[in-house]
């Protein structure tokens, strides 16, 4: 049986996912089955609500990658709150160029069991004090 692939929903502040996921695809290409939620206008129930629908706008089979920008404030509590009952759901904070590029070019090809902590080692090697 072929595993589904894995999508790709960020949660992020303003702009932000839909920029970062911008400039993943101009390096990779288009990207399919991702989901950006933006916080911008939202209560935190708001923001909660909307994850929620993305998440189960997903065929119940497929697995969710939750990246969100932050792991406090709005976006990582929302994305902490959906994230409970739903073991489909896989959530990263802190995310970084390095960190989708890892995802987005290994999602077809790695169970995420292997690909999480790739995309972990990439995007902290992402981060170097010069």
């Amino acid at each position: 049986m072929e595993r589904a692939r894995p999508v790709a929903l960020l949660v992020t502040h303003g702009v932000l996912g839909r920029e970062m996921v911008r400039t993943v695809e101009s390096i990779l290409g288009t990207q399919e089955d991702v989901v950006i939620v933006s916080n911008s206008g939202l209560s935190a129930d708001g923001l909660t609500q909307a994850i929620d629908a993305a998440v189960g706008g997903v065929p119940a089979e497929t697995p969710i990658v939750l990246f969100s920008d932050l792991a406090a404030g709005s976006c990582g509590i929302a994305a902490r709150r959906v994230s409970v009952g739903h073991p489909r759901l896989r959530r990263i904070t802190g995310i970084n160029l390095p960190m989708l590029l890892e995802f987005f070019h290994y999602r077809d090809s790695l169970p995420l069991e292997e690909l999480l902590p790739r995309m972990e080692a990439k995007g902290k090697a992402g981060i170097v004090v010069v």
